[in-house]
């Protein structure tokens, strides 16, 4: 018998779904030219993402890091015979640790990014010609690569929702089916991650904060 379990809190969520609709505005305003806007969406992702990752330390057990371990041969098992899995399947570690560093790169890359003409980012002054050459090649690279990333895992997700496990409905309210006799740590209320990404956020605005402001009131 099955019966449906609380696995995710609401950070993991939380962080699931902004960072999607963020990395969409993100490719949106870059594309467009809307350089303001970029800035002002890439300071509120990584201040999603750097919550997420110190969340991934000592969060939930669902969410830490640790959890996330599997060797490559276990990640293949799983997926050619796919079980309940409370938490991240050793498949899907994977790409969430692809993701993550995808994010923080295009991240870095776009502090020291240049158009040459209207916007440089906050750390081209600071960097030699080369690395702002580097990071500028990477960035327009990287959010296609990160794009692509990103549509792999959604078409995994929708395959894994239909023939196995509904991870999809699992991550907008937290629960998923498994056998009664399985046990599932109970998952942390969340609070300090909100609290994280608002120290990051006001640390950005504070770095940030007027440049942004004279920029968006152009």
């Amino acid at each position: 018998m099955t019966v449906m379990k609380k696995v995710w809190d609401p950070a993991v969520r939380f962080f699931h779904w902004s960072q999607l609709m963020l990395l969409g505005g993100l490719w949106y305003t870059g594309t467009e030219g809307l350089m303001e806007w970029h800035q002002l969406l890439a300071y509120t992702l990584a201040a999603v993402l750097l919550a997420r990752i110190c969340w991934g330390f000592y969060g939930s057990q669902s969410a830490r890091f640790s959890q996330f371990a599997a060797s490559p041969l276990k990640a293949v098992r799983y997926l050619r015979r796919p079980e309940p899995v409370m938490g991240h399947n050793p498949a899907s570690s994977y790409m969430i640790f692809a993701l993550l560093l995808l994010v923080l790169l295009q991240f870095v890359s776009g502090l020291m990014t240049t158009d040459h003409i209207f916007t440089d980012g906050p750390l081209v002054r600071y960097v030699s010609s080369d690395t702002v050459s580097l990071a500028t090649r990477w960035h327009k690279l990287g959010i296609d690569i990160l794009l692509i990333a990103v549509a792999v895992h959604v078409v995994a997700a929708v395959w894994h929702s239909w023939r196995h496990h509904n991870v999809i409905m699992g991550m907008l309210h937290g629960k998923l089916s498994a056998p009664n006799d399985m046990g599932v740590p109970t998952p942390k209320a969340g609070w300090s991650y909100f609290i994280l990404v608002v120290i990051f956020w006001l640390a950005f605005y504070w770095w940030q904060g007027a440049d942004l402001i004279r920029m968006l009131s152009y």
